[in-house]
């Protein structure tokens, strides 16, 4: 069963076994109950036959010390399920992350589709596949040992009762297939659904301002009609499926009650036994009954496990270049590269065109160690892929990426990108990423990225909350931001895409200023625009022209695409 297999992996094995063990005895327990309520209505029988009332105290101080037994049992059992559900989900959404963080070739191609498996998905499995399958578990158990009581009471009654287990346990599985493709249909119409609300909110400025606000809201609100349809489909169908097992199990228990009546004609059973009937053919149907719901919802989630097998795939086979500090050269080496066939990483990608012009051709360039390079050239050029090839981000088609003279390794490296990401956190923790900074270095980092009097205005300084997606701060503070935890990392090598363009003039020059001044860091900026001023302090200024980086003089007149 997947459910439990997908349990002793992320709980363990050990976990597991004695959530088992506990569960049993409670199980047996419970169903003790019965053989309990039997002894009882037996020895009062008994008693009123013989006058002695002494026996029914005494299984009535019994009864009472069960019941304590039985509670314990109970709040244990409830305890270890608890427990494992929570470590299991805990750990299942953490190799979810890990697979979607490995890059390329994760099943999810997008934030929406991220959303929906760190979302909707873990909800889902955690419900009908992590928890549902510890209660089919108990469920298993209540049948069996059900079972093995109504063999000391009757073995017909017995037999009959196991007919009657398997009736509406055997239900779910016509509607197998149909369940899975429902739940798939909810995966997919979550994802798009999630992801006409990312959009929503992401481009409220563009919406409004072209007062398309009733269309958006339309296309969000069909979404949404599409994701409850689905949802309220598949739970039409565990409605029927439900329906069906429960009619199947009133029949087989009405046959077993038949059956113990003619018995008890005949004399084959006592009042006592009756009732034990009663309550164990309950405890063996109703357990029955539940464990056919809980296998139609478990089987609704073998999609989302194979979501889940996938990502936690990846994430154990994907392999990244060692980081290496740069202390020779960064090197191109024959690369070339396009996205025939490839995706972002380089990796094979079906929907790619079938005939991409190649961004790089067999382009050479050697960047040493504590240089200051940049590379110009007309937007589309190819200039942020060299810069992906040089981090390891990209994989080229051709010819090698080297650093320090070996293909088997990326440089230790901090990007500074054109578009700059912050977390919903305070300022500080977006310049320090959590790591264990002190106050001086920080302010440090600050100061040299001019953002010192942005620092100042803030209510709380770097306590200040950013807010999601930085709305606080304008494009020009987001990408200082971005160079402020650059130069805190101290990397020894800078990757700059575009860094300064949201910036003013005065202050792009700033902040150029101060990344030509980090002496022994190896620089590489991307950039459309140069000023004749900077690119004299450049130790070599390249053109991407062709697929192809050509020194060009660094006494140049101004360049701009």
């Amino acid at each position: 069963m997947r459910g439990i297999l997908l349990i002793k992996t992320y709980a363990g094995g050990a976990a597991l076994l004695g959530f088992c063990i506990v569960d049993l005895v409670f199980c047996g327990a419970s169903m003790g109950v019965a053989l309990l309520i039997s002894a009882l209505l037996d020895t009062a029988a008994t008693a009123l036959s013989s006058g002695d009332f002494s026996p029914v105290v005494r299984m009535t101080i019994v009864a009472c010390l069960y019941a304590l037994v039985l509670g314990g049992l109970m709040l244990a059992a409830g305890a270890l399920k608890t427990r494992i559900v929570r470590v299991s989900m805990v750990r299942i959404r953490e190799d979810a992350a890990q697979g979607l963080m490995a890059g390329s070739g994760t099943p999810c191609a997008n934030s929406s589709e991220q959303l929906t498996v760190l979302g909707q998905n873990m909800e889902t499995l955690e419900g009908d596949c992590v928890s549902g399958s510890i209660d089919m578990m108990e469920s298993i158990f209540k049948i069996a040992i059900g079972c093995v009581a109504l063999v000391l009471i009757n073995p017909l009654i017995a037999i009959v009762s196991l007919v009657g287990m398997a009736v509406p346990s055997l239900i779910p599985q016509l509607f197998a297939r149909h369940l899975s493709d429902q739940q798939q249909r909810i995966v997919s119409s979550a994802a798009r659904y999630n992801g006409r609300v990312r959009d929503m909110a992401q481009g409220a400025e563009v919406i409004r301002s072209f007062r398309v606000v009733g269309s958006v809201l339309g296309k969000v609100d069909a979404e949404a009609e599409r994701y409850q349809g689905d949802k309220a489909s598949l739970g039409m169908t565990m409605v029927c499926v439900s329906g069906m097992a429960s009619i199947a199990g009133v029949i087989m228990q009405l046959a077993i009650m038949g059956l113990t009546g003619v018995f008890a004609v005949l004399g084959l059973v006592t009042i006592g036994s009756i009732v034990a009937v009663a309550q164990l053919s309950g405890s063996v149907i109703s357990p029955a009954v539940d464990l056919s719901g809980k296998l139609g919802k478990l089987r609704s989630t073998y999609p989302i496990l194979d979501v889940l097998d996938e990502l936690a795939a990846h994430a154990r086979e994907a392999t990244a270049p060692v980081p290496r500090k740069v202390s020779r050269s960064l090197e191109l080496d024959g690369v070339s590269f396009s996205y025939d066939g490839r995706d972002g990483h380089g990796a094979a990608d079906v929907s790619a065109p079938a005939s991409a012009p190649k961004l790089l051709d067999e382009c050479s360039a050697r960047f040493e160690a504590g240089g200051k390079y940049a590379i110009v050239g007309k937007s589309g050029s190819g200039k942020s892929t060299v810069l992906g090839l040089l981090g390891g981000r990209l994989s080229p088609s051709e010819g090698r990426v080297l650093v320090d003279g070996r293909a088997d390794a990326a440089p230790d490296a901090a990007w500074v990108h054109q578009s700059v990401f912050l977390f919903d956190d305070t300022l500080r923790e977006n310049i320090t990423l959590g790591q264990p900074f002190t106050d001086e270095q920080v302010g440090r980092a600050v100061r040299l990225a001019g953002l010192g009097d942005v620092v100042t205005a803030l209510p709380d300084g770097l306590d200040t909350q950013v807010e999601e997606g930085g709305s606080r701060f304008s494009g020009g503070e987001r990408q200082r931001i971005a160079i402020a935890r650059a130069l805190l990392f101290g990397k020894t090598t800078l990757l700059v895409d575009e860094a300064t363009s949201a910036l003013d003039r005065r202050m792009a020059a700033r902040i150029e200023d101060t990344l030509l001044s980090l002496a022994g860091v190896t620089l590489v900026v991307v950039t459309h625009h140069l000023d004749e001023r900077h690119a004299a302090r450049y130790d070599k200024v390249l053109e991407l022209s062709g697929g192809k980086l050509t020194d060009i003089a660094v006494n140049m007149p101004p360049f701009s695409s």
